[in-house]
């Protein structure tokens, strides 16, 4: 019987080569739609799970609030809490620590500026391990001036030969030996790094009083719990340390908390000052799984509607099986065996699409080209799941449908018969404009607030702005050898004007400070503020406005007592005004400074932060301060321009890598996982319209051929062209229309939440809701639009010759 039924269905498709394509066509579009989503979504939701313990290891995070409320959210730790976590509470099996160092690293001549080297603990390492191809991870770095390399690292200072036992110098102060060599990290990790050096050198570097400092942050601190303990139980308990050891707490009024970070969260749900990098969007991923979903429904639906569009071909052919005997059952099978069939080409197309296409898909999204679709279990799974389901949804309406005529009534008058579902088929269409009306408003709201970031005035040039590192390496009178640096750098006319500053606009101001105020006030007063170290070239460098006082100025010595606030600051700090707040004392950790002046509020990052409130003072003396050098070159000659600085850089700071970047295209960057993101859901909001134009076809068609005698009749009747084709498509404009009225205001409602993850957005305007429809419309008129014309423009001769 099996055999009957394959010999059968394959001469059923090949008799109807046409729509046997179109039905592969939509499900192979849907399938592979799927998969690569759920390719990336996968990628996205492995992060760090392929260390052991997952499930028991945690980042301890540090949060400090003011007595004002405000609260600054840290990715990373004080350097006391670890040691304490560990000793005194027994819940705890294991506390690593890890603390960014960036600085220039040289061997013999080569020499480069390193931005992921760590001070690590041997604890680190057993927490989260990583695979070593030589020495040993847990003694490695137990003493001072030892340090693990990634293999990359290796071949980039020492070329083919053997790493170990290498000495390299960091800064040209301190000399490590290579104790071991560690594989890449893996793409997948929410923590990179390159370099590892003692911890040990960490406690020399910064001194004892470092170690048990609560007020400093930047240490990277680990947790792994011991099996079957109370997460809740020890945060409790953690909320008490911070409280039994800084007693300064209660004077300052301000509260420190110790929060635990599941290691698996972090890629996706982690957005906090000091990150390792820019995480994942859960959100995203979220949206993205979502469309995977809306694209699949919609082929299978699609594979209904075409199938059933066939009942007007095949309702002879049924009543005349029945009355030779063939069962209800049969019948069922048979159009099953079908729809297997039609699935399994869909699946051996998908598998080929998604194979051709895979290197293109992952630089689409970013992820690594080694990362291939068929390396895990999963992906076997989802292909067969999607199969099995994909094959009983799409073709159970069919087979219930079809197998369900009775052959008086098709043998007789099998129009009405066939008729059969159309009521059915039609919600199924207005499910599926529904969905393709969401996910047009979501992709019109995306590119509408990426648009609006990226042309929205920032507070600031940065046109034509080359930004460098400061040396690490520095000279013994390092004061005069910048003041001559930038005499120097000036003296080229393509150079018009360059500024020393801790941090430029569009990077994250990681120097932050608690406890500042009005001077004569309680020290409970203080919040916490961004700090940024400048020169009296920053203001006029980047076109800052000034709302009120003045700017650092060579004329006022007292200014190295001096600071700048944005207007934000100046709210927190409580002036009214930003002109009363000049010529005001602030209490700067016990210091006394002077408001000089008042800046604009700029945008330091993207329009996703809100304004922050920062304090501008200048550059510190005989302080090892790291920050960039901004410079202001001209449109013309900018490659001899750059040479012309880095010959002076090599000249004043030998030993210093030079490298650089312009300002605008690094200030985009932040931008790029919101333009991926737009892209890709671009992509497949595109992919999902076009399955969804299928399903139209599909109704279309069979509309056409069940209304093809109503049609002919109007015509002998004098019924125009026009007429017809107005006849034809109306019935779609009121779907649209209908759909539309569902879908605008869940979209609204998608898209409003979305839009409040960014501090500055857009309005969701009722232009969006329109286009969207207008284009369903379009797409739904140009689609029916050929089957429109071939039946207002065929010889009624031809379908009512037999009546």
């Amino acid at each position: 019987m099996l055999k009957h039924y394959l010999k059968f269905s394959f001469r059923n498709i090949q008799k109807n080569k046409a729509l046997a394509a179109l039905n592969i066509l939509g499900l192979t579009l849907g399938l592979s739609a799927c998969l690569f989503i759920l390719h990336y979504v996968q990628f996205e939701e492995s992060f760090d799970q392929f260390h052991q313990n997952t499930d028991r290891i945690y980042r301890l995070r540090y949060e400090r609030t003011s007595n004002e409320g405000t609260t600054v959210q840290f990715a990373s730790c004080c350097p006391a809490a670890g040691p304490l976590v560990r000793e005194r509470y027994p819940e705890v099996e294991k506390v690593g620590r890890m603390l960014r160092y960036r600085a220039s690293v040289s061997f013999e001549e080569v020499y480069f500026y390193e931005d992921r080297m760590y001070f690590a603990e041997t604890d680190f390492l057993e927490i989260l391990p990583f695979d070593f191809v030589a020495g040993d991870p847990l003694t490695g770095i137990s003493e001072p001036n030892t340090a693990f390399i990634s293999q990359s690292t290796a071949h980039r200072y020492f070329g083919e030969s053997d790493p170990m036992g290498k000495i390299f110098s960091v800064d040209k102060k301190t000399d490590y030996k290579v104790a071991g060599v560690f594989e890449d990290i893996p793409a997948n990790s929410h923590l990179k790094f390159d370099i590892l050096l003692s911890y040990k050198n960490l406690v020399s570097l910064y001194g004892e009083d470092f170690e048990k400092s609560w007020g400093h942050t930047g240490v990277f601190t680990y947790v792994q719990l011991k099996p079957n303990q109370d997460l809740k139980a020890l945060e409790a308990k953690l909320v008490e340390l911070p409280k039994a050891e800084c007693a300064w707490l209660e004077e300052y009024k301000m509260s420190i908390d110790l929060k635990m970070q599941p290691l698996t969260d972090i890629h996706l749900n982690s957005h906090y000052m000091q990150e390792y990098e820019a995480n994942g969007d859960k959100q995203a991923v979220t949206f993205l799984t979502i469309i995977a979903f809306f694209v699949i429904v919609i082929a299978w639906g699609n594979y209904a509607n075409l199938a059933t569009s066939r009942s007007l071909n095949r309702s002879k052919e049924i009543g005349l099986r029945k009355t030779v005997g063939a069962s209800r059952k049969q019948l069922a099978l048979q159009f099953l065996v079908e729809t297997v069939i039609i699935n399994l080409f869909a699946v051996a197309c998908t598998l080929l699409l998604v194979e051709v296409f895979q290197p293109l898909f992952n630089n689409f999204v970013g992820m690594p080209l080694t990362q291939s679709v068929w390396g895990s279990k999963w992906i076997w799974h989802s292909i067969l799941g999607l199969f099995v389901v994909g094959a009983l949804v799409s073709g159970f309406y069919p087979m219930v449908v079809l197998s369900s005529f009775r052959p008086a009534a098709v043998l007789k008058s099998y129009v009405s018969t066939a008729a059969k579902g159309v009521n059915t088929r039609k919600v199924l269409v207005v499910f599926q404009f529904m969905m393709a009306l969401i996910l047009l408003v979501c992709t019109f709201t995306i590119y509408d607030q990426i648009l609006f970031m990226r042309s929205q005035p920032l507070g600031f040039n940065m046109e034509q702005t080359l930004v460098f590192k400061s040396p690490r390496v520095r000279p013994e009178n390092q004061e005069d050898k910048f003041k001559n640096f930038k005499g120097s750098l000036l003296q080229d006319p393509n150079i018009t004007g360059a500024c020393h500053v801790t941090e430029v606009p569009g990077r994250q101001i990681l120097w932050d400070a608690g406890a500042i105020h009005k001077a004569g006030e309680d020290d409970s007063k203080g919040q916490n503020y961004q700090i940024v170290a400048v020169d009296y070239g920053f203001v006029d460098m980047f076109g800052l406005e000034i709302v009120a006082g003045r700017n650092f100025d060579k004329a006022f010595s007292t200014d190295k007592q001096g600071l700048m606030l944005n207007e934000t600051a100046v709210k927190w700090m409580g002036f009214s005004t930003a002109g009363e707040s000049v010529g005001q004392q602030v209490d700067y950790w016990g210091e006394i400074f002077t408001i000089v002046g008042v800046l604009k509020d700029y945008h330091q990052q993207s329009l996703k932060q809100a304004f922050e409130p920062h304090i501008y003072r200048f550059m510190p003396t005989g302080r090892d301060i790291r920050g960039q050098f901004a410079v202001k070159v001209g449109t013309q000659n900018v490659r001899e321009t750059i040479q012309f600085v880095n010959s002076r850089y090599d000249e004043y700071f030998p030993g210093n890598p030079f490298e650089y970047f312009f300002l605008d295209e690094y200030f985009d960057q932040q931008y790029k996982a919101d333009v991926l993101f737009a892209r890709v859901f671009g992509l497949f909001s595109g992919m999902a319209i076009f399955v969804t134009c299928l399903g139209i076809l599909g109704l279309s068609a069979f509309n056409v051929a069940r209304r093809k005698k109503e049609i002919g009749v109007r015509k002998v009747l004098g019924a125009s062209v026009g007429r017809i084709f107005y006849l034809v498509t109306n019935e779609y404009i009121k779907w649209v229309v209908l759909s539309s009225l569902i879908s605008w205001p869940i979209s609204w409602f998608i898209m409003n939440r979305w839009l409040h993850n960014f501090a500055h957005h857009i309005e969701i305007g009722w232009w969006v809701f329109a286009l969207a429809g207008a284009v369903a419309l379009v797409v739904a008129l140009l689609t029916v639009s050929w089957q429109a014309t071939r039946a207002a423009m065929a010889n009624p001769v031809d379908s009512l010759r037999y009546e």
